[in-house]
């Protein structure tokens, strides 16, 4: 009893660290606007006005929590964290009853400390709770197998709905469970045991039925809302279906996500020790010695092997996912604990009797729970250490800035509400995120919060040039990778001015007035710095304000090979006796996309400003461009540079 309590209690606290220290993942926020959705309306409903079905018991049982201790991001976490830790207990308890007491603690050990459990454990997500209605589904159907109980098979059935609506993933169990149920009952009583199972066949499928029906409710890929007709609905099937399943265009297609799965590290060894089970139940099975035992091994491996099976082949290409495979995990855990188990056994030399784990007992099981928690240690130490985007600190900045007729702009409009309690506009353009948006009236819009998608590079200059002031609030990843193009990015990063960068969230703050960049020069150099960097060409303006005159200069770089370093361009604006009346240094795109971060074969634009000086007199004046290391000053080699000193001379003919 005190092993399982330390065990508990250590479980509990690496769930904790990460509640604590690691910051929201982008997801966790849409299922925190869902929990206060429940505190406020007693449904799901995002301000967008869609049914957020995803995680539907989780996000109510994150709102059972926050009655209790008060809506926040922690509550919400720690409903995970009591369904982690109830999941322990149920594996502990499905493989004491359907293992060994050995097998049940080494299995609730293996998920304790494995990575992905601390990790979904401290998320406000549906996962954990999903593992929690995946155990009971499967001891629930192995026992009414083996028993040949109605009862206990419909309580699986039960089970499994409540599985699929915690995660609709959850509904590629039901073949597995209902197939590996009828084998059970074939072998036991030939094929007089598969008419019992018959009559339940309706109950599985109306468990079908529903997860389709609550899915399509949520709008799946932004589609239409259900209608209410019979046939409205038979066609709201159909459409969860083409979504979410396909016929594979070739067999290999799913493995890279299987494989990342059960050929991860922290799982690999559980799937040698799953093998070691498979094959010493195939064995007794053999000689014609299976017991109880054996048929439960014989059975999760029937589970996982299927499960992953139509995961891997059946399921759309972008719904193919690691993390999907998450809720086979207690089960293999489950059935390489067993492996184990049958592999003392078999070094004690006491197989056929199992002398060897009851003689040890004990202290055996919880030396070997003892080095599972230490082999697990590193990555579960470096998971805690990965705090992640600190949305906190971003909005936060924008939060104590806040003027009354400011606006936000983000990629993440969930984070934006419940930091901010709003998001005036949405964009992203990357084609991987069209599933994001959603049709209202005749605008589109992002489907959780319901704020305007800017779509086009024209869109967001009209926001962002405008007088009023606009905040961006951006992961880094999705500003410099996944959300814009090369040349939006740009183009963006041009319109604004940098803030702050707080682990991978960029603050920007929208410039009034600024001028959308064209894609291509209008005055052409052809200058080459050093075979690695070219300057195709130039645009150049005069800004004229109100008490104040600026050069607005933007440069075309085409990259050739990889920089070593972040290069410093100086623009210096010459008169014609060669002294500098005004001059921008700078490293181009910096902080957010620095020269060591350019791809060779990218064209960089890349804007500067001049101050020109009050009372600056009419001269011929002429811009010197050139790149050079800041901290040796070595400027980059021009190729056939006659003036000297490495730069190159732009002319500013028709700008005054």
């Amino acid at each position: 009893m005190a092993g399982a309590v330390a065990l508990s209690a250590l479980a509990a606290w690496w769930r904790w660290r990460y509640l604590v220290y690691v910051q929201p993942y982008p997801d966790e926020f849409v299922t925190l606007l869902a929990v206060r959705a429940i505190l406020e309306r007693g449904l799901p409903v995002l301000p967008s006005g869609l049914f957020y079905e995803h995680g539907l018991l989780f996000s109510y049982l994150g709102a059972a929590v926050s009655t209790l201790a008060g809506f926040s991001r922690e509550a919400v976490r720690a409903a995970s964290v009591l369904a982690s830790l109830a999941s322990l207990a149920l594996t502990w308890h499905w493989g004491r009853r359907q293992l060994s007491v050995a097998a049940g603690g080494i299995a609730a050990a293996a998920l304790a400390f494995a990575p992905d459990a601390i990790l979904w454990g401290g998320r406000a997500r549906m996962y954990s709770l999903l593992l929690v209605w995946v155990l009971l589904a499967s001891d629930a159907a192995l026992t009414g197998a083996v028993q040949d109980s109605r009862r206990w098979r419909l309580l699986a059935a039960a089970a499994l709905l409540l599985a699929v609506l915690t995660h609709f993933v959850a509904l590629a169990l039901l073949v597995p469970l209902v197939s590996g149920m009828g084998l059970v009952l074939w072998w036991q009583a030939r094929h007089k045991g598969l008419r019992a199972l018959l009559p339940e066949l309706p109950v599985w499928a109306a468990v079908a039925l529903v997860a389709l029906l609550v899915k399509r409710l949520g709008q799946p890929n932004s589609i239409a809302p259900l209608e209410g007709t019979a046939s409205g609905i038979l066609s709201g099937i159909a459409q969860v279906l083409a979504i979410y399943t396909a016929w594979p265009e070739r067999l290999t297609a799913g493995w890279p996500a299987v494989a990342a799965f059960f050929g991860a590290p922290e799982n690999a060894w559980l799937v040698i020790l799953a093998v070691v089970s498979v094959g010493g139940a195939l064995r007794r099975a053999l000689r014609g010695e299976v017991g109880a035992r054996d048929v439960a091994a014989l059975f999760l491996a029937w589970l996982i092997g299927v499960s992953a099976l139509g995961m891997g082949l059946l399921v759309a290409p972008q719904r193919r996912d690691e993390r999907y495979y998450f809720m086979l995990l207690p089960l293999l855990a489950l059935l390489a604990a067993d492996g184990l188990v049958r592999l003392g056994g078999v070094l004690s030399g006491v197989l056929k009797r199992g002398a060897w784990w009851p003689r040890v007992g004990v202290p055996a099981t919880l030396t070997v729970c003892a080095i599972i928690a230490v082999g697990y240690w590193p990555a579960d130490a470096a998971l805690v250490a990965r705090r992640g985007n600190d949305y906190d600190a971003a909005f936060a900045h924008v939060r104590a800035n806040w003027q009354p007729e400011d606006a936000v702009l983000t990629g993440t409009p969930a984070a934006a509400a419940f930091y901010l309690g709003r998001n005036d506009y949405y964009a992203m353009q990357g084609p991987g995120y069209a599933y994001r948006l959603m049709q209202r009236g005749d605008a589109i819009v992002d489907r959780w919060v319901g704020s305007p998608w800017l779509g086009t590079d024209e869109q967001l200059h009209a926001v962002l040039s405008g007088p009023r002031r606009v905040w961006l609030v951006l992961e880094r990843w999705g500003l410099t990778l996944e959300y814009f193009t090369p040349l939006t990015m740009q183009r963006l990063l041009a319109m604004t001015d940098f803030v702050r960068e707080d682990s991978g969230i960029i603050v920007l703050r929208s410039r009034p007035g600024a001028r959308l960049i064209p894609e291509h020069p209008s005055r052409p150099v052809g200058a080459h710095f050093a075979d690695r960097v070219t300057l195709q060409g130039y645009d150049v303006a005069l800004i004229v304000g109100n008490a104040s005159r600026n050069l607005e200069l933007v440069l075309y770089w085409q990259v050739h090979q990889k920089l070593d370093g972040d290069y410093t361009v100086f623009v210096h604006l010459r008169d014609s006796m060669g002294r500098t009346v005004a001059q921008a240094d700078h490293v181009p795109l910096a902080p957010v996309y620095p020269p060591t971060l350019w791809s060779p074969g990218q064209v960089i634009r890349e804007r500067s400003v001049l101050k020109l000086p009050r009372g600056m007199p009419m001269d011929t004046y002429t811009l010197w461009v050139g790149l050079y290391r800041l901290e040796t000053l070595e400027r980059l080699p021009v190729a056939g540079d006659t003036s000297g000193e490495n730069a190159v001379p732009l002319h500013l003919e028709g700008i005054w």
